[in-house]
């Protein structure tokens, strides 16, 4: 909840002289929207570091602090949206001629859809901030909490299932888009109503692929759950209702006991190959390490020993060549002609230098013995991990159709609840 800021007036008059001041750092009808203003991290440092300045204030108060602040400079109705991404602040005007007003008695009901607010300004927002890479796992955190905390913890019935499950998932959806947004304002009411409709289907389907990720384990609360799909008529209280199946589009009827082999096989399979990768991946790192200039070592040493059989060749040569010259020196009588001789010496046996301490650079960066046996030896495992890994992906393949015609069936059956006849 938001903590009830009392706005100095004067504070506030020096705020907005700042803001003035550096007008320069504000984005007015920001991504061509009139609606919408940004305040670069430049300037919010500079807010920041004003207010606290000035205002001795809790660690845990700062956040709502700068928002009544800023809020109150621009002069915005709490309608408006304020918040923070990336050091920036976001502001969104919701006009209030545009909103629709809802009857106390509607709140909370299917008629007050997204708390009143209009869905292009909800679907402006959505794809100005959410749609992002950071936000690719929100819907599948959204429904880790909700089995963990009504199936996992709270075991609930199949009939507070129905009756609460999308009031339970809009919830939950709310308090994370208040952490990430640290806003709880009337706008992330309706806009957790708003993502929680367009993402249905893909909280849903994470939602059956965790409830069979317990049943793949045995969870004996999680069957009986999914029992009372089984039935066909429901008798509560004299009153008949027809529960819905978990029914492929085929027209195959799912029970526990005929969807347990697949899920077990399935989910281990998933599980393994999960696993695998990671190891897989460990042990690559490790082989790396043994690459010479992208080489492996193996082909590294080929490499350095052709090179090294040229080179001593060419020793060879020089050193019959210097040979050669010291003969010729000694029979040599002429001085000039001995002079030029042994300069010819000099350069050879120069020569013969470089190309010994090329080879011996050469023989220094042959891999030893000892490591070339750990690298055959981490390759022969990644050889082993590699086999096991498209073994399991084998086995995942030939149990992927049934696995996910049960959890589409299961999506289904979920979204469903029990009719009267």
């Amino acid at each position: 909840m938001h903590r009830q800021i009392d706005i100095d007036e004067q504070i506030l008059d020096a705020l907005v002289e700042i803001i003035e001041n550096y007008e320069d750092e504000i984005l007015y009808d920001y991504k061509g929207k009139e609606n919408q203003i940004l305040l670069k991290s430049t300037l919010v440092s500079r807010i920041t570091d004003f207010l606290f300045k000035n205002i001795p204030i809790t660690e845990d108060a700062q956040k709502d602090l700068i928002k009544a602040y800023i809020r109150a400079a621009f002069e915005l109705t709490q309608n408006a949206v304020v918040i923070s991404k990336k050091g920036n602040l976001f502001i969104k005007i919701i006009d209030e001629t545009v909103r629709k007003q809802v009857a106390e008695k509607d709140k909370n009901t299917v008629k007050n859809r997204y708390n009143g607010i209009k869905e292009e300004e909800l679907q402006s927002f959505y794809d100005e901030f959410f749609e992002e890479e950071e936000n690719k796992t929100f819907f599948f955190e959204v429904a880790k909490e909700f089995v963990h905390k009504y199936f996992i913890v709270k075991k609930i019935s199949n009939d507070e299932f129905e009756r609460n499950v999308f009031s339970y998932i809009h919830a939950i959806t709310l308090e994370k888009l208040a952490k990430i947004y640290d806003d709880e304002d009337e706008f992330f009411l309706g806009f957790a109503g708003y993502i929680f409709r367009i993402h249905f289907k893909e909280v849903f389907s994470f939602i059956s692929e965790l409830i069979l990720d317990e049943i793949a384990i045995s969870n004996r609360y999680m069957m009986d759950f999914l029992n009372y799909y089984s039935q066909d008529i429901l008798v509560v209280k004299g009153v008949k209702y027809k529960v819905p199946h978990i029914e492929a589009d085929n027209g195959l009827r799912w029970t526990v006991p005929s969807m347990l082999s697949i899920v077990k096989i399935y989910t281990k399979a998933k599980t393994s190959i999960i696993e695998l990768k990671k190891e897989k991946n460990d042990f690559q790192k490790r082989v790396q390490k043994f690459y010479v200039n992208g080489l492996s070592p193996v082909k590294n040493n080929e490499l350095l020993q052709s090179e090294k059989a040229s080179l001593e060749i060419e020793i060879e040569h020089t050193t019959r060549s210097i040979n050669i010259l010291n003969d010729k020196l000694d029979i040599t009588k002429d001085d000039e002609k001995k002079k030029v001789v042994r300069e010819e010496i000099l350069k050879e046996q120069e020569k013969l230098k470089q190309i010994k301490e090329k080879k011996e650079e050469i023989l220094q960066k042959v891999v030893k013995q000892k490591g070339l046996s750990e690298y055959v030896a981490l390759q022969k495992e990644l050889d082993t991990l590699s086999r096991k890994l498209q073994r399991e992906k084998k086995i995942l393949k030939q149990n992927e159709e049934a696995y996910n015609s049960i959890k589409s069936a299961l999506v289904k059956a979920l979204i469903s609840k029990k009719s009267r006849l």
